[in-house]
């Protein structure tokens, strides 16, 4: 599993961005009896329901939970698909290779900013520039967010890995709405080593951010889980689009052919369900009933 931890850790890097001003944009309300993780779909052709679940990817033992209503939803669905097919061997070894670059980090720096990359590196991950200069910018990153969790990384748990462990047990069939190379783009087309860099330096935040986030999770709060996510210190307008916007109008553009084919369990970062662009909004554009399941 030491590849899909690394997978994990490069999707929680989705959560955030460079610390750059958003514009505000209003979202629906979202009603208390919406407080839901898990939302069943219906309708629009389908004779049987499919459900899609809001992960967050990691979170500490203590705090890791999956309730019974979603067992329950999870074992009526023969099919689980999740953002990536993580029992796909191209797939695995893909997630193998994210950590690592041809291109070094420090060819992209100048020399004033190597100077400076070795004292965040230092203290963000106890690493010198020259240690993790083969490194690529998202898996340095990763490193850097799993160090900010409250628990060592081996009490860190992720809800991919457990509903890919009990799909096998239960012979499922497993798919992915992306691949590795979909999401690197995405990785590429919002962050620099520049911005990634100023993002290590705000380590103390991204800690208070996580406990805010874990708080919310837990509250099924998606409204909530959606303005953290969106904070306008951590995600502008650019990466907003390329992470959470295009991405979800990829995934809403495959989801009905496979929801008409069987019955569909679809797990995805919590983040990417809420908002006007979000998959609920998106998924009632298209003529589903979308509701919670409480």
């Amino acid at each position: 599993m030491k590849k899909v931890t690394f997978l994990i850790a490069a999707l929680s890097f989705t959560l955030f961005s460079n610390a750059q001003q958003a514009k505000t944009v209003k979202q629906p309300k979202q009603e208390k009896n919406e407080n839901s993780l898990l939302w069943k779909i219906e309708g629009n052709g389908l004779t049987q329901p499919s459900y899609v679940y809001g992960t967050i990817h990691m979170l500490c033992a203590p705090d890791f939970e999956i309730k019974e209503k979603v067992n329950t939803a999870f074992n009526n669905s023969p099919n689980l698909v999740m953002e990536v097919d993580m029992d796909d061997p191209k797939e695995l070894q893909e997630m193998q290779n994210i950590m690592k670059s041809e291109t070094t980090l420090s060819s992209l720096l100048t020399d004033e900013e190597e100077k400076k990359a070795d004292v965040i590196l230092k203290s963000a991950v106890g690493m010198s520039l020259k240690q993790a200069d083969n490194m690529s910018p998202l898996g340095l990153m990763s490193l850097s967010i799993m160090s900010s969790y409250a628990c060592p990384p081996t009490d860190i748990k992720m809800y991919e890995v457990e509903f890919l462990t009990k799909a096998m047990a239960q012979n499922k069939k497993i798919g992915g709405l992306e691949t590795i190379a979909d999401q690197m783009a995405a990785v590429g087309n919002s962050y620099t080593i520049q911005e990634i860099l100023k993002q290590m330096e705000l380590k103390g935040e991204y800690s208070n951010l996580l406990a805010e986030m874990t708080k919310a999770y837990k509250e099924q709060n998606l409204a909530k889980l959606y303005e953290i996510v969106t904070d306008k210190r951590f995600m502008d307008e650019n990466a907003k689009k390329a992470m959470l916007t295009v991405r979800n109008e990829k995934w809403i553009a495959k989801m009905p052919a496979i929801m008409k084919q069987e019955s569909t369990f679809f797990a995805v970062g919590a983040g990417h369900l809420y908002g006007n662009d979000g998959v609920i909004a998106l998924l009632k554009n298209k003529g589903f009933k979308v509701t919670p399941v409480q």
